[in-house]
């Protein structure tokens, strides 16, 4: 190839190189971005299987009062015999203290558990509580370990529910269960102790069986040790109705004999005799009661259980408001 031949070459192909990288106006364009690779969508799925049990909202275990429903975390689980089928009547304060078990859409149960037992209502506040048979199921705030039945017979309302959705309410615990209990947890023997006061040293007056203490419900009575009281409506008679695992949730306010002790006003409080011979404290009309699930002075952790306890004005009145 002559040299003239050559030159026309090297320009034709200059040219194409030219156009290949820019516009016709000679500016530089911009780099195209690479391709981003589709991502694979995941099918939506209706099993109700979940890895690591994740949907599982009850299960089955044995207690002393037989095989029983219990949540995910083993804790015992009761049903509140002034719900309906289709209600949950226990809202507010009540919840705090016996909070519902509320599940996720999908919630499935354990194996070896009926599902064809359960079902869920809506609450009102729009989440899903599960339901046994035909009682909506809650935890109770005053059992603490798995295999606790502290709420058992609470108010006569709140019983443990069997593995076939029914409550369990003839059964009590054992009197071996109990007295384990009281030896080995320490809130247990702070409440199973039947005298509310230490008795008093010669030459020195007797402490006071009640005080007016601060809850986070206003002013209150408390016992000596400066736990918040409560009365049962279930005893609006006057007669103290709570006995037997109802009054192992709810100790009553014991004292010696039938003679108010000192310091305590008549006009307010009085004693009443109890089924077993037991005398109990009362303000107003309400023979007194301690909670099992407060575990601090001034807590109020019962009020509203059941709707049928609630803590104790100075006056003897009920704080229902």
């Amino acid at each position: 190839m002559n040299r003239t031949n050559t030159l026309i070459v090297l320009a034709i192909a200059g040219t194409a190189l030219l156009a290949a990288c820019g516009g016709d106006d000679g500016s530089t364009p911009a780099i195209a971005a690479a391709p981003t690779p589709a991502v694979a969508s995941v099918p939506s799925t209706t099993t109700t299987v979940a890895a690591a049990g994740s949907t599982v909202a009850v299960k089955s275990a044995e207690s002393e009062l037989g095989p029983i429903l219990v949540g995910v975390d083993g804790r015992t689980l009761y049903g509140f015999t002034n719900d309906t089928p289709i209600q949950s009547n226990c809202e507010g304060t009540c919840a705090e203290a016996w909070p519902p078990v509320v599940v996720p859409a999908n919630w499935t149960v354990a194996p070896g558990v009926d599902s064809g037992i359960f079902n869920t209502i809506t609450r009102s506040d729009g989440t899903l509580q599960l339901v046994a048979g035909k009682y909506p199921l809650y935890a109770y705030s005053g059992d603490t370990a798995p295999g606790d039945v502290n709420g058992q017979g609470s108010g006569d309302v709140w019983f443990v529910i069997d593995t076939a959705g029914s409550l369990v309410e003839d059964a009590a615990v054992t009197d071996d269960a109990a007295t384990e209990d009281t030896a080995t947890d320490e809130t247990t023997t702070e409440y199973a102790t039947t005298e509310s006061t230490e008795p008093a040293a010669a030459g020195e007056a007797p402490p006071k069986a009640v005080f007016i203490g601060e809850t986070p419900l206003g002013v209150a009575l408390t016992d000596a040790d400066g736990f918040t009281l409560y009365g049962f409506t279930n005893d609006g008679d006057g007669h103290p109705t709570c006995n037997d695992a109802c009054a192992d949730a709810w100790p009553p306010l014991l004292v010696d004999g039938d003679t108010l002790p000192e310091g305590l006003d008549a006009a307010v409080f009085s004693i009443v005799e109890r089924d077993d011979g037991s005398h109990q404290l009362k303000a107003g009309k309400w023979p007194l009661y301690r909670f099992a699930g407060d575990d601090e002075p001034g807590q109020t952790n019962g009020q509203g259980s059941g709707d049928v306890w609630f803590v104790v004005n100075p006056d003897g009145s009920l704080k229902k408001g």
